[in-house]
């Protein structure tokens, strides 16, 4: 069934396709940016008029709290529908709500002074962190930056890499045994020859939505104010399909699968994996869940100083039950750990080197 667009323009369906990202102005409900932002210095335990005590430069948070993505964010909730292809190709579960697991850049005095351009950034990546990756996989399909402060030029903004894309799809499409989640560096080896490069800059509230193979990575905060971001997905049904009958059936995602790789068409026999698909519990959350205990600890704490129930921390893992099985359900916390799991108690990204799970025949292609 064709495409039906119920908030996209023609203009903004152009720009996703020519560039793989759109930004949604005042996407976030202020409520949520509001409540969210309330405890984060206690999250943190620094002090907020005090830059000595910002012991860590870049961190990475855990959830607590989560809200249907509809809700969160409704105008950026309907141009992910549009871009998608319909809120039908949507999985109901994974990745269903959006929440407060922050991604934090402090910059620090070194920054202050020194320039970090694109063209010399390293870590450059495509998010998947949880499965077998395919060039069709469906688990992620956009990569969303949710801003949760204003983030000026050389704040911290993400960087975007917009002639990565196709190389990152030529990439995929000759691994049809598929790849386990760290990629190796030759996955982005050619971003040291691209020249399109964009800092993901805007106002609290603004939302960013960009495709799965668009590459990023982060930049410094030369500003020392703190950026703060949430970085969830989107999670499809089913994969992507780059055969259909009808090119108006083609979502947005996948036309730019296509166009980056200079065909109308891709018959499945030329990009059906030769391997089964796979998931795991999601390696980067090892260090994220390392950090709820002591931030449960503070954020109660805090409660009791302001004369308040430390029951009443809004926190999953204080309410445990049904509601945190669910959650679990909702990030794959409920999956087996694939091959290269991070060792329990890991605070931060360390490099491995990747391994495949050895459980299953990679097909003759």
């Amino acid at each position: 069934m064709p495409v039906d667009y119920k908030f996209l323009t023609q203009e903004q369906r152009d720009h996703f396709l020519e560039h793989g990202w759109l930004k949604i102005p005042n996407a976030i409900q202020k409520k949520y940016v509001d409540e969210w932002m309330a405890d984060y210095w206690t999250r943190m335990d620094y002090d907020e008029k005090d830059p000595s005590t910002w012991k860590e430069e870049y961190v990475k948070l855990p959830r607590h709290r989560d809200i249907p993505v509809s809700e969160f964010c409704p105008d950026a909730y309907k141009a992910i529908c549009d871009v998608v292809g319909g809120e039908d190709r949507l999985d109901p579960v994974r990745n269903s709500m959006h929440g407060d697991q922050f991604i934090v850049n402090n910059g620090s005095e070194y920054w202050e002074k020194h320039d970090y351009p694109p063209e010399t950034a390293t870590g450059w990546h495509t998010d998947n962190d949880w499965y077998r990756q395919f060039l069709d996989s469906g688990e992620i399909a956009l990569t969303i930056i949710h801003l949760f402060t204003d983030i000026e030029p050389r704040g911290g903004g993400t960087y975007i890499c917009e002639d990565g894309i196709k190389a990152v799809c030529q990439f995929f499409l000759s691994h049809r045994e598929g790849l386990d989640p760290p990629f190796p560096p030759e996955t982005y080896a050619h971003i040291k020859n691209c020249k399109v490069f964009t800092e993901m800059t805007g106002k609290a509230g603004d939302t960013f939505i960009t495709h799965v193979y668009l590459p990023h990575a982060a930049s410094q905060n030369h500003t020392r104010h703190p950026r703060v971001i949430a970085n969830p997905h989107v999670t499809l049904r089913a994969p992507f399909v780059f055969d259909r009958e009808d090119p108006a059936d083609y979502s947005l995602v996948e036309q730019v699968v296509l166009r980056a790789l200079g065909v109308p068409r891709l018959p499945a026999a030329e990009y059906a994996p030769t391997a089964p698909r796979r998931t795991y519990y999601p390696r980067n959350y090892t260090y994220k869940a390392a950090r709820i205990q002591e931030e449960l600890e503070r954020l109660q704490a805090a409660a009791v100083r302001a004369g308040k129930d430390p029951k009443a921390v809004d926190s999953v893992y204080l309410k445990g039950g049904k509601e945190l099985e669910e959650f679990n359900k909702r990030q794959g916390l409920d999956r087996p750990h694939g091959p290269n799991k991070f060792p329990e108690g890991t605070r931060t990204h360390i490099h491995m080197q990747a391994k495949r799970a050895e459980d299953d025949p990679v097909l003759p292609m």
